[in-house]
């Protein structure tokens, strides 16, 4: 099985490596042993070379640079493990964070030394070298010749101005999303002229998953027209700063929030209600997508979240029908 660089992995060993695959892409990029060491001696263009990369990457969505393989992911004879007093990792990690302004502040660096199970490669005192980058809250980040980087399409090339003002956005920008849609209580049983209804309490929680607090939180649930009638536009309006927008196929329903959110902290912002009937119950034997907007700040972010598995929709269902 092959890695697709989706997942951080946190133990790097020689059969991790066999498992990469031969390609590079935006999260991954291979250096040969002789981006570091050539001829006996540190590469002459070797911080400016890797301050190229340790910028796109940290500038974008992070990755791993391997330095001990080549671009057709194979690993080669490796790099001496002693480079500088200390070892070659430790000169590493204290090269690392000054290849950039601001400095870097969060990354990891892995020594893959030789293997009994992998003669020859890497030779006995030599190791591959990975480092890992996660994206980094204090992008942009320039490079030593004054230039700011990006993996695009594979390659750590120079951004453009638009991609400046994007990444100086990303980082100053809370990031808040809907978490959960949480059943609560028992479904509501009433009666109804065209037959019975059953009424369903979720609750919506908002988390803010970002390094920024957000001053200002505004919540909008997406609701399908069929799940929502009087009853729940009622109740829906009943909490403070509500309103609601009518649209051909759904109910749009704001509420701000009126608190900040501080980072890693999940609040409930709004209970919604859905109305089941005999018309409308086939709707919940497939997906029933509702959808959420969130505004904080002067960030968006929206998604669903799917309904139509949650126990107290099915107890509404069976209580109609």
């Amino acid at each position: 099985m092959q890695d697709d660089g989706s997942t951080r992995v946190t133990a790097w060993n020689r059969a991790v490596l066999e498992r990469l695959g031969t390609d590079e892409h935006d999260f991954r990029e291979f250096k040969g042993s002789a981006f570091v060491w050539r001829d006996g001696s540190i590469s002459s263009d070797l911080q400016h070379e890797l301050s190229r990369q340790i910028s796109a990457f940290a500038n974008g969505g992070g990755g791993q640079l391997f330095l001990g393989v080549d671009d057709g992911g194979r690993v080669d004879e490796g790099i001496p493990t002693n480079i500088k007093g200390g070892g070659t990792r430790s000169w590493l990690e204290d090269m690392i964070p000054g290849l950039v302004d601001p400095p870097l502040k969060r990354f990891n660096v892995f020594e893959i030394g030789a293997d009994p199970g992998f003669p020859g490669v890497p030779a006995a005192g030599r190791a591959v070298y990975v480092i890992d980058m996660p994206t980094s809250d204090d992008a942009p980040h320039m490079a030593r010749d004054h230039r700011y980087y990006l993996r695009i399409a594979g390659k750590s090339r120079p951004m453009g101005h638009v991609h400046l003002q994007d990444i100086a956005l990303r980082v100053r920008r809370p990031d808040v999303a809907v978490t959960r849609l949480a059943p609560y209580g028992d479904p509501e049983v009433l009666a109804d002229p065209l037959g019975p209804m059953a009424l369903v309490g979720i609750r919506a929680l908002v988390a803010n998953q970002g390094r920024r607090m957000a001053r200002h939180v505004g919540l909008e649930l997406i609701v399908p027209r069929a799940l929502v009638n009087r009853e729940v536009r009622e109740r829906m309006l009943a909490a403070p700063n509500a309103h609601v927008t009518h649209r051909p196929t759904d109910f749009v329903f704001f509420r701000y929030h009126g608190l900040p959110l501080f980072p890693g902290q999940e609040v409930f912002a709004w209970q919604l209600w859905l109305a089941f009937h005999r018309g409308n119950a086939a709707l919940a034997g497939s997906e029933l997508p509702i959808g959420w907007r969130v505004y904080a700040d002067d960030a968006a972010r929206e998604g669903s979240l799917d309904v139509s598995g949650l126990l107290a929709v099915r107890r509404a269902v069976a209580a109609i029908t």
